[in-house]
């Protein structure tokens, strides 16, 4: 019994792939149960029990608890808020802050005193649980994100007051910074361009009433020629094409490789039909000649209705090649290699052999491979039923998946360590 689950294992990579993730629920489930049964909670130095606080800023807590109450049961679900500070503490800190708040709002500037990027002007305090809260004496040339306002700062410098109201519960403390914040350090080029952009401002506003715009001829004292710049859409057109191309190429090789798929199955099921058909009308007492252009021309009467199959319509034209006069035992093997499948050439093969040999012993010949190939035709709709549940088990795992994760993280964040 081992050896059979061992070998439909190795004939079906699924099993092995379910098994495995059977097998890694199972452990996560023993895991994550273990630690829930082992887990017990703490005791203060009175032997009471206790839930442990969040650090200051950690914000709060959650835990789902059992309470006994004589023969009562009652599962809770407790908020724990993060610890506070006292009185004293809460002075120290609101010190502290107003120290390094300076440096953490600088960004990208070295002091106070030479403000030439965006300042941070950060909405709470790491690890304190501080709020703060802005106020400026100059919003046309700082927001209160920090952001500058390049057109309103003077090249000398301006200088604002930023006023940083602490927040901690109901206590509060203020604190006050200047910054003297000047334009951006810019390149020659950021600078041209600057140039460049207000000169046609001022060219547009004078030249509205007129056909045309006027481009400016000079900045800085420095000449300008003007030309279009380089456009790349005839590049991106043949890029576009390259791509069309390719992806053409690949989907035709791609359907030419499917079609050919497609008919290699449908001749391989229809084989069983073929040969049992040869064999009822060779067993009537039909010549082989007969029996072909019987099953062939049968088929051409009913292809309107039930459409065309690759195997019936090289029969056909094999039939038509035996009444223009070529040999019927080189057309029989050539309809085999036409086909490309081993069972059509060993099918083409027999029967050329028996027209230079005799027909004795064609019908069980014959028999004998029609039962082979019933069986061949039993393995095939099996492999595509196995096929067709293997892709259905894709959606189902991406299910299980989903479900996993839903069932597992939050058992994990509910673990305190």
């Amino acid at each position: 019994m081992g050896w059979k689950l061992l070998k439909k294992v190795k004939k079906n990579p699924v099993y092995l792939k379910a098994g495995a993730a059977a097998a890694v629920s199972v452990v996560c489930f023993i895991g994550v149960f273990w630690w829930d049964s082992v887990k017990e909670m703490e005791t203060n130095d009175s032997g009471q029990k206790i839930l442990q606080r969040n650090r200051h800023g950690q914000g709060e807590s959650s835990q789902q608890l059992r309470a006994i109450v004589g023969d009562q049961e009652e599962e809770l679900s407790v908020e724990v808020s993060e610890q506070s500070y006292t009185e004293e503490e809460l002075d120290t800190v609101f010190q502290e802050a107003s120290e390094i708040l300076e440096d953490l709002i600088l960004g990208e500037n070295t002091t106070m005193d030479e403000v030439r990027s965006d300042l941070n002007l950060i909405q709470e305090i790491p690890d304190t649980g501080i709020s703060v809260s802005w106020e400026l004496d100059r919003y046309d040339v700082m927001d209160l994100q920090g952001t500058l306002v390049p057109e309103k700062i003077t090249e000398d410098g301006t200088l604002v007051k930023m006023s940083a109201s602490l927040l901690y519960e109901d206590r509060k403390a203020v604190c006050e910074f200047y910054a003297r914040v000047y334009p951006p350090v810019m390149s020659s080029s950021e600078r041209v361009r600057k140039e460049l952009e207000e000169e046609l401002i001022q060219s547009d506003e004078s030249t509205r009433t007129e056909e045309y715009l006027v481009l400016p001829d000079q900045v800085g004292g420095e000449k300008v020629d003007w030309d279009y710049a380089e456009d790349t859409r005839a590049f991106g057109i043949l890029i576009l094409g390259a791509g069309c191309a390719a992806m053409i190429f690949v989907s035709e090789k791609q359907s030419a490789k499917e079609e050919e798929k497609h008919r290699i199955r449908q001749m391989r099921l229809d084989y069983p039909q073929i040969i049992n058909k040869f064999n009822l009308y060779i067993s009537a007492g039909m010549t082989i000649r007969k029996a072909w252009f019987c099953i062939a021309g049968d088929y051409e009467k009913k292809r309107k209705r039930y459409g065309k199959r690759p195997a019936y319509e090289e029969m056909i034209y094999t039939m038509h090649e035996i009444r223009g006069g070529a040999s019927e035992g080189e057309c029989y093997e050539k309809y085999g290699i036409r086909c490309g499948i081993s069972c059509y050439r060993k099918f083409g093969t027999m029967l050329s052999q028996n027209l230079r040999k005799g027909s004795r012993g064609i019908t069980d010949l014959l028999a004998r491979e029609a039962e082979e190939a019933f069986e061949d035709r039993k393995n095939m709709a099996k492999k595509l039923g196995e096929e067709a549940g293997t892709k259905m088990m894709i959606p189902m795992f991406i299910m299980l998946a989903v479900v996993f994760i839903i069932v597992t993280v939050p058992a994990f964040f509910s673990i305190n360590l």
